[in-house]
């Protein structure tokens, strides 16, 4: 089988990274011919991985373009919205399969998207998304897809377990630095300490926010240790010197931080939104905070600090549960059922 994965860019983002990963699978262990097509420009961050995993690599935007490209592919996987219109006026009179993976919980209602959702009524051959809640917000909107919808939970590949020796508890947000990841809202419970404990901020990620971030943090919390990493493409790294994950984000789909933090066995808080409550069971590998409640947020904090028991049992039970449920050998199969 030959699969086209499209995206709009090879910037850093959940989205992106996933799809290399379930390219890398796919070709390993399906022995699947994959390509990648990126509407965005040379020299992406994630553009190397792309080449280091010898997959074929196209940068095309225009429909005629990208009509020659999909013609020798037997399943081409949309992966973003951006890039939705043109792979359907593109792939006209072609006699492939048309796969569109929904990866956030946000259903487009302009007139521009009912006249390309009429379109892909007719084109599509299914249309995945990556939680049961995005499934049902998005029905709702549009029944008419009801027999052409499924949900497939994402997946990443294994990570190390490893987590290199510090004397503080480190907090850590990956991310890019954009308003729906709400980094400012972990700066903000921190300054909510009654005492100082013995907790360090990393951040990990690029963004139009990022300097904001930084003033924030030496405005508000000057006394506790923040890094601020920039684009770290090293998961092994990342996660290697996170041992809680917080997850702030006003709207996630499968959020792929909290995928790779439980591959690595790193107990997560996350704001109670999208796709998060099908990740963190709360209580068992993680907890749940209402989004934007900092007073929660820092009261959970607090707490998986400073209880060792927990974190362990936290630690434990997430990674029970990416190797039952989210590993991408499993999330891969799925995709292969719906492919067919």
């Amino acid at each position: 089988m030959r699969v086209l994965h499209v995206v709009s860019s090879l910037n850093v983002g959940g989205a992106e990274r996933f799809v290399i990963d379930l390219a890398t699978e796919q070709k390993t262990n399906q022995k699947m011919s994959v390509g990648i097509l990126s509407m965005g420009l040379s020299g992406e961050p994630l553009e190397g991985e792309v080449i280091k995993n010898d997959f074929s690599l196209y940068l095309h935007s225009n429909v005629l373009s990208i009509r020659k490209i999909i013609q020798q592919y037997d399943v081409v996987n949309i992966h973003s919205s951006y890039c939705l219109l043109r792979v359907l006026l593109a792939s006209t009179f072609i006699n492939n399969r048309i796969i569109y993976t929904r990866h956030n919980e946000r259903v487009h209602s302009s007139i521009k998207w009912k006249f390309v959702y009429t379109l892909a009524r007719y084109k599509l051959h299914k249309m995945i998304f990556v939680a049961d809640k995005a499934q049902t917000n998005y029905l709702k909107k549009y029944p008419q897809f009801i027999n052409k919808a499924t949900t497939v939970l994402n997946g990443v590949l294994p990570l190390p377990l490893v987590k290199l020796p510090c004397e503080n508890m480190r907090l850590g947000m990956v991310g890019r630095f954009v308003p729906l990841k709400s980094q400012h809202l972990l700066i903000e419970a921190m300054a909510k300490l009654d005492k100082p404990l013995d907790i360090s901020l990393s951040f990990f990620g690029t963004g139009d926010l990022l300097e904001y971030n930084k003033s924030l943090a030496t405005t508000l919390i000057p006394d506790v240790p923040v890094s601020f990493h920039g684009f770290v493409n090293d998961r092994e790294k990342i996660y290697g010197q996170t041992d809680i994950l917080i997850v702030a984000s006003e709207t996630e789909g499968l959020s792929l931080a909290i995928l790779e933090a439980l591959a690595s066995g790193t107990p997560v808080i996350a704001s109670d939104v999208g796709g998060n409550p099908e990740l963190i069971k709360h209580g068992i590998n993680g907890f749940l905070y209402p989004y934007g409640d900092t007073e929660k947020l820092i009261e959970l904090i607090v707490l998986l600090s400073t209880d060792k028991a927990m974190y362990k049992k936290f630690s434990t039970n997430s990674l029970q549960l990416y190797r039952s449920s989210f590993s991408m050998k499993i999330c891969s199969g799925n995709y292969l059922s719906a492919y067919k």
